[in-house]
């Protein structure tokens, strides 16, 4: 019997690793001052400053590339009169042509570079997933034994056996006329809050529960193995595990400008809402 021997053609294939954009170059930034930035490798330096003569601000930074993400370092030099330093974490897009701060603290005031000469694309549009209701006709009513505010016959919110919470809930979503009831999440969302006409709710109203914070300072952060909303040392949101969830409610955060977290009754409160 005649054997035949077929060889095994062995073929590797090396595919090319995706080449980082090289960011080195002038660029414009949303603070107003020119930055000089210089790739070197996966390593990012930058020198920027307000203005050439006599700036208010001029900084240095010093961050590692990895993937779209830039994390590093920046401070403060004497050729300005501010004397800040801290944390900055950046994402690269449009293919390298403008870079968006993710996290920062210090109190760093750019929140967008774009390099000189390109025309940013617009930014892709944040997924909301949010509950249309007409403020008007809702009511609060007793069903089997729980007080929930309702359009109808469809329940928004239960608060249990207390009616004083449920009424005082129904008075700020009319008073601000909150039309979008949106979450990151569900079933079980990580994070909540209310819209009125496709904007944050604005005003005031007396006796409110609010705690303020800085939306410039706050950022995504880990804390003890779980991920959350922070301005500096005081956390605001906990997202446990979930790492996706909590940058898209920062990016939700950043969108609306929300700069109070406001309850109705605590501690456990019943409803919650951001303006």
């Amino acid at each position: 019997m005649r054997i035949k021997m077929f060889a095994l053609l062995v073929i590797t294939v090396f595919l090319p690793t995706m080449a980082l954009a090289d960011l080195t170059g002038v660029w414009r930034c949303d603070d107003g001052g020119r930055y000089y930035l210089r790739q070197i490798g996966k390593t990012l330096h930058w020198f920027g400053e307000l203005k050439m003569t006599n700036p208010q601000w001029s900084n240095v930074y010093d961050g590692r590339i990895k993937g779209d993400m830039i994390r590093g370092a920046w401070t403060d030099v004497p050729k300005g009169k501010a004397t800040g330093n801290g944390q900055l974490t950046l994402k690269i897009e449009q293919s390298g042509n403008v870079l968006v701060a993710e996290q920062k603290t210090g109190g760093f005031g750019g929140s967008r570079w774009v390099r000189e000469g390109y025309k940013p694309q617009p930014s892709s549009a944040i997924r909301e997933d949010c509950i249309d209701f007409n403020p008007d006709r809702l009511t609060v009513a007793q069903i089997k034994g729980r007080w929930k505010v309702v359009e109808g016959n469809h329940y928004l919110f239960d608060f249990g056996s207390n009616e004083k919470e449920a009424r005082q809930t129904l008075r700020i979503i009319k008073r601000y006329k909150m039309g979008q009831s949106c979450f990151v999440g569900r079933p079980d969302p990580s994070f909540q809050y209310m819209l009125s006409s496709g904007q944050a709710p604005s005003g005031n109203i007396k006796g409110e529960d609010c705690i303020g914070f800085n939306p410039s300072n706050i950022q995504v952060k880990s804390v003890g193995g779980r991920w959350k909303i922070v301005e500096g040392n005081h956390y605001l949101f906990d997202f446990g595990n979930n790492e996706k969830e909590a940058h898209r409610a920062f990016s939700i955060m950043k969108k609306y400008g929300f700069s109070q977290s406001c309850f109705v009754g605590r501690p456990g409160p019943s409803f919650q809402y951001l303006k």
